[in-house]
């Protein structure tokens, strides 16, 4: 998820032409589409569907999750679009492509432990703690543009701290809210609940998009990070209040 951004980037800060970049975009996609026209499934007869509704598409039960999870994934839309005009904005001079290593890390070390804590049971406990690393990390990178007035190189270093910690944070909650969505599920909507969660996810990184970049036409880069923040805030405060007591009261397994 982060190696694309960061790719891209070491690309241009290397004086690649945009055509170029999206030449090397173009060409990661046949790959993986050849990868996945390379994969065989045993055949399964055709079932008998039940006449189309909405919980078909949406898991319903599941929909306060996936309101939590949006709020936390428009600002990560904003990072993985904005971060290294960001950084450029405020006078971050360094290769803005290691910021995805370094989330790439975060990542990579979160999966070391954050499996074996779902697989006990404790889901809405490491969804928690991640949000409370992401709400942290968020309101320390809306603070950089004040932080690099005092000492560049503190706010250097302090900027891919940050990535490794979202790193860390969003790499606890993936698995945990997908599995939170399933276990919601029953077994014949395990694909909805799958369904539920990555468009969940994927509105909200469309919403960051758009709503960063007009918070920065409007304004600057930093107040589109502290909406964020603020936004992660929101997520926190409802996964608590209302999807932890919705999630234990209604779940499958």
């Amino acid at each position: 998820m982060s190696i694309g951004p960061m790719f891209g980037l070491f690309l241009h800060d290397a004086g690649v032409s945009f055509p170029t970049i999206f030449c090397f975009a173009f060409g990661a996609c046949l790959v993986g589409l050849l990868s996945a026209s390379l994969v065989k499934t045993p055949y399964k007869p055709p079932v008998v569907r039940e006449p189309i509704s909405l919980d078909r598409f949406i898991l319903l039960k599941g929909m306060p999750a996936g309101f939590s999870l949006l709020l936390l994934s428009i600002p990560y839309g904003m990072t993985t679009n904005y971060v290294a005009m960001y950084a450029r904005q405020i006078g971050i001079n360094a290769q803005t492509g290691f910021f995805f290593t370094f989330m790439a890390i975060g990542m990579a070390i979160s999966r070391i432990f954050s499996g074996r804590i779902v697989d006990r049971g404790k889901i809405t406990q490491v969804i928690s703690a991640g949000l409370y690393v992401v709400v942290v990390s968020f309101f320390l990178l809306a603070a950089c543009v004040y932080i690099i007035k005092w000492d560049s190189m503190a706010c250097t270093i302090l900027f891919f701290c940050i990535a490794l910690l979202l790193g860390i944070g969003f790499g606890i909650m993936f698995p945990a809210f997908n599995t939170l969505f399933v276990n919601l599920a029953p077994n014949n909507q395990r694909g909805t609940a799958t369904s539920t969660y990555l468009t969940s996810w994927d509105v909200g990184i469309g919403i960051g998009m758009l709503s960063g970049g007009y918070i920065a036409e409007i304004s600057s880069f930093d107040k589109a990070y502290l909406v964020g923040a603020c936004l992660t805030v929101l997520s926190a405060l409802y996964f608590g209040l209302k999807v932890t007591p919705h999630y234990h009261k209604n779940k499958l397994r």
